[in-house]
């Protein structure tokens, strides 16, 4: 999972570098960069248990709003219409859950 996370970021960047210097394949590489990071986004929603798992809260709520970042990105970048309101719905849905308060375990004896 690793792996293929690192390459989907790697061509997010490399597709945003390429459209930054208006080189040619940016029109390509960008998008299947953007969608092979949403789908390891939607992957880490099943998490494996492990001795290094850690526990978000409210998981679906983060992921959901780091695509439409990731998407409204792809979406401006691009100069696709609809990228405004990608960005500012994930990005405000990105800070109400940093500013929702944790859940502390409940102990039951």
């Amino acid at each position: 999972m690793r792996t293929l996370r690192s390459i989907a970021i790697a061509s997010y960047i490399l597709g945003i570098l390429f459209k930054m210097l208006h080189w040619p394949g940016a029109s390509l590489i960008l998008p299947i960069g953007g969608i092979l990071t949403i789908v390891v986004l939607a992957l880490l929603l099943f998490p494996k248990p492990g001795p290094m798992t850690v526990q978000l809260q409210y998981p679906a709520m983060l992921i959901g709003a780091l695509m439409a970042v990731i998407t409204g990105g792809m979406f401006k970048i691009m100069h696709w219409p609809g990228a405004n309101m990608m960005l500012m719905c994930g990005l405000i849905t990105c800070a109400l859950w940093f500013l929702i308060p944790s859940r502390s375990p409940q102990v039951t004896a």
